[in-house]
């Protein structure tokens, strides 16, 4: 299973909103640049996380975009269900599945396949935008005293 590189862009651009957050509102062609994003693919990621509820846009002159709530309260799930839509690694794990197998009563298959769903889901669950901003300060600090 992968994740589009939306998700991968969204949970950067999260990332660098929140490294920075002490600044206020950041603009897309901030984030774009620091992070080596196409500005015009951000937009269409930012918006995404806006309709989501994960970003707020601030208009005017000193406008851009902040966290709409703490970084610890935001998980990698929330920003790839925002992107992606629901985490299904089958058609047979969706929570509205129109898909129809033709095994589906007592299938196994389809155990396994919700047993990965789970596992995804609750490491992504775990995952804060608050625990990556701590990684990469720590790791920062590291790459500094070892140089």
């Amino acid at each position: 299973m992968r994740f589009s590189v939306k998700s991968e862009y969204a949970v950067t651009a999260l990332l660098d909103m929140a490294i920075h957050a002490d600044r206020g509102p950041i603009h897309v062609r901030s984030i774009a640049s620091r992070q080596a994003i196409p500005v015009r693919f951000l937009e269409q990621v930012m918006a995404s996380l806006k309709k989501a509820g994960i970003v707020e846009s601030i208009r005017g002159a000193q406008g851009g975009y902040v966290l709409s709530r703490d970084a610890k309260s935001i998980n990698v799930a929330q920003i790839v269900e925002a992107i992606e839509g629901p985490i299904t690694p089958m058609d047979c794990t969706a929570e509205a599945a129109e898909y129809r197998c033709l095994q589906m009563k007592g299938c196994v298959v389809k155990e396994v396949w919700e047993d990965v769903k789970r596992a995804i889901i609750d490491v992504l669950n775990r995952a804060t935008i608050e625990d990556m901003c701590k990684r990469k300060r720590e790791r920062e600090v590291t790459v500094m005293y070892h140089i």
